[in-house]
């Protein structure tokens, strides 16, 4: 019998944990596995304990997308189990983190920050906090699947399907129990938080057509459109029929937007040459409170609204100098 356990891996982060969902199955498998840290792996190690498994009994890990707090743990474990770990490959480059290569994956953030309008001073301390955050919480390189070749996992008493749910990143995925009616959201859909469309820096030269947020509402109406009678989400509690909460969701934002088109237009009026504003002075209207990586989500989530601002007609970015 196919047994589904929510394991919350502890973040010392605001949010204060991640959820891993453990299938107690004939392939046991993982969905999503936490921030790397010893404090995570030891809370993994006793909650698997719990229900008679250890970390080498893990077969497969499933990730709904390539975000620290989510894919942290996978590389530890797939060494220990050697578990085959799932990934959607837009994603790919988010899941690995080593030193080797750091200078060049911390650059496109830099190039990002340059041009938003980000003094350099503040660049400098961004990309110091990056690197550091970053080389804490990931391991070094470890295989990954395409999940895009499974269109579908089998456990015992039910298959996941895969939905390709784009907008917190490219790659984010979430895994449907058509059977049961449960969805797997991940970052995609949460109860008490508004998932942030994050803009897609590593893969801005090979897709720049891109665009976050416009996906993220489209990735929302397509699942609220599935019949779907239980969330089990990345954060917090599962949760019934999300129907209402994408409706407030998809709400938030096109409130967020008009707050974003009226900074603009009071913006464009105290200025004698008409150039608008840059997208850190927009973003600081908007989140006057921000401090270290909370701006590069600030700046992602403004940046969002911008694009579909633009593609509208009521706005035009220019970019000059850098």
């Amino acid at each position: 019998m196919t047994v589904i356990h929510r394991i919350e891996i502890p973040l010392p982060f605001p949010i204060g944990s991640v959820n891993s969902y453990f299938i107690e199955d004939s392939i046991p498998t993982l969905i999503d596995a936490g921030l790397y840290s010893d404090k995570a792996l030891g809370v993994m190690e006793s909650e698997l304990k719990k229900r008679g498994y250890g970390l080498s009994d893990i077969q497969r890990i499933l990730l709904t997308h390539g975000h620290l707090d989510h894919v942290g743990l996978a590389g530890k474990i797939a060494s220990i189990s050697k578990a085959k770990v799932f990934i959607h490959p837009w994603d790919q480059c988010k899941a690995i983190w080593n030193g080797r290569d750091e200078e060049r994956k911390i650059e496109p953030f830099v190039i990002f920050f340059q041009e938003s309008g980000l003094p350099e001073d503040i660049i400098s301390v961004l990309s110091a906090h990056m690197s550091a955050h970053f080389s804490k919480y990931f391991i070094n390189d470890f295989p990954l699947q395409n999940i895009t070749e499974y269109k579908s996992f089998p456990f015992d008493d039910f298959i996941l399907e895969t939905i390709y749910c784009p907008g917190h990143t490219r790659g984010s995925v979430c895994f449907f129990d058509k059977k049961n009616s449960r969805l797997f959201s991940g970052d995609h859909l949460l109860q008490k938080i508004t998932s942030n469309p994050v803009i897609e820096i590593q893969n801005r030269n090979v897709d720049d057509d891109y665009r976050s947020l416009s996906s993220y509402i489209s990735s929302l109406e397509m699942i609220g459109k599935m019949g779907i009678k239980m969330v089990l989400p990345g954060h917090g509690e599962p949760f019934p029929s999300p129907e209402k909460q994408i409706e407030k969701i998809i709400h938030h934002h096109e409130i967020r937007r008009e707050d974003i088109l009226r900074v603009v237009r009071a913006n464009k009026k105290q200025l004698n040459n008409g150039h608008g504003a840059t997208l850190f002075s927009i973003t600081q209207k908007i989140f006057p409170d921000l401090k270290e990586w909370d701006i590069f989500l600030g700046l992602s989530e403004v940046h969002g609204h911008i694009k579909v601002l633009e593609n509208q007609g009521l706005i035009k970015q220019l970019k000059k100098n850098g």
